[in-house]
């Protein structure tokens, strides 16, 4: 720090004070002062419009991923120096994106945002020397940063007593006896499928899937990749809690769509065990397949622990932290300071956010309301034209019509008369007649 002219020699008044200070007691210290970080945020942390074209409203899609698009996931050969409880899951190799998540979220640290989280995980990787910054991303602006890092929907509130329908999908592959052979893949879906069990989500064949290339679970191949996939998000509904985990080989190739839209003019790919003959799974498809047909209200939390994995999802808002506020979080993170600065800065925040989330959720509620409003109106009408009055009146006015026919001979009819067959025919209202000359 710079230094700063020590401040005039205070003055002290002769009047003694009230209460003299008692022995070996400790001098508070301003909350302001506590609270004060050294490290600046720079520019306020916040999401970031990357691909406008796959905004979807009215869900909750995120994706934690465990590298940018340009870099490479580490593969541990062995997991202890994550510090995981027995209870986590196997130890042995596992993918450094998966078990810094775990490492995370069974820490004692009370700051549990998925901004906490996010710097927890970058913070313990560089400390040990991995290079690869996990990221998020979501489908829309709606997506709080702030509140609890969760599995569920985010009206769970991390409840499980509150969790609706759920479903899981995981997916392991090691590659076996290949040139590029994993060995942690399966150790991580063991992990994550007993933190989603711990979490809420219900451990049957009807809710849960799982993917390996060892045997005895189902292979990992392209075509059941995809087909899991579809099932994932089949018959989802409002208040659904959705789950896909990954960890394999990710691919980064050259995007050759008609109209691509790859920023980096790159697709990123997850590689099923079948890659070699079938090809892999490109962020287009899982776009398609996963976020475009996902029911209104529903909620996919996606977990990618592969290489170039940051934009597997091709979602449209970015959540990337710079390194200044990194530094900043990590410095915040330490010292314990709340979120905002103070309870006052978080009430701030909460009322800020609580506005326009509220006016969304109004404007949608009156977009249903007058949807419902105008079909029960077209309904009511379509009863009322087929009603019995109606029907009377017509009926009433044939037979006046008969009636007049009788009596006079003439004819009367609503629109132009058929003169071949003495029909009325819709149309222009018109009087037509005909005289019948009167037997003798």
């Amino acid at each position: 720090r710079a230094s700063r002219t020590p401040p005039p020699p205070r003055v002290m008044s002769s009047k003694p004070s009230r209460k003299p200070p008692r022995p070996g007691a400790v001098k508070r210290t301003s909350s302001k002062i506590m609270m004060k970080l050294d490290t600046p945020v720079g520019d306020p942390i916040g999401l970031t419009l990357t691909t406008p074209r796959n905004v979807v409203d009215d869900v909750h899609v995120v994706l934690l991923s465990g590298c940018k698009d340009s870099q490479e996931s580490a593969d541990v050969s062995d997991t202890t120096a994550f510090g995981l409880p027995k209870s986590a899951g196997p130890g042995g190799a596992g993918g450094a994106c998966t078990n810094a998540l775990l490492m995370t979220v069974h820490d004692d640290t009370p700051d549990d945002t998925w901004l906490s989280t996010l710097v927890t995980m970058r913070t313990w990787l560089e400390k040990n020397a991995y290079t690869q910054r996990p990221r998020v991303s979501c489908a829309n602006a709606s997506f709080d940063f702030r509140k609890p890092f969760s599995l569920l929907h985010p009206r769970c509130g991390n409840n499980p007593a509150r969790v609706g329908r759920t479903r899981a999908l995981f997916i392991g592959i090691n590659y076996v006896k290949s040139e590029c052979e994993l060995d942690g893949a399966w150790n991580d879906v063991d992990k994550m499928r007993r933190f989603a069990v711990t979490a809420g989500y219900k451990d049957d064949a009807l809710s849960m899937r799982v993917l390996r290339d060892n045997g005895s679970d189902v292979s990992p191949t392209k075509a059941n990749i995809t087909k899991a996939l579809r099932w994932l998000v089949k018959g989802a509904t409002r208040g659904d809690s959705l789950l896909l985990h990954f960890s394999g080989h990710g691919v980064s190739q050259k995007d050759t769509d008609a109209f691509a839209d790859e920023a980096d003019g790159m697709d990123e790919c997850l590689v099923p065990v079948d890659f070699l003959e079938n090809g892999v799974v490109k962020d287009d498809d899982l776009f398609r397949t996963l976020v475009a047909p996902l029911a209104p209200g529903a909620s996919l939390v996606a977990i990618m622990d592969c290489c170039h994995s940051g934009t597997m999802l091709d979602l449209g808002y970015d959540f990337t932290l710079t390194d200044k506020q990194f530094a900043h979080e990590k410095e915040r993170l330490a010292k314990k300071v709340p979120l905002n600065g103070s309870v006052l800065g978080e009430c701030k925040h909460a009322a800020a956010h609580f506005v326009p989330n509220a006016a969304k959720r109004a404007a949608r509620f009156a977009v249903r309301t007058v949807d419902v409003a105008c079909e029960g109106a077209s309904e009511i009408l379509q009863r009322v034209a087929m009603s019995v009055p109606l029907k009377g009146l017509r009926y009433g006015y044939d037979g006046v019509c008969k009636g007049v026919h009788k009596l006079t001979g003439w004819r009367v009819a609503l629109g132009p008369a058929d003169l071949n067959a003495n029909r009325a025919v819709a149309g222009q209202v018109v009087l037509v007649g005909e005289y019948r000359a009167a037997k003798k």
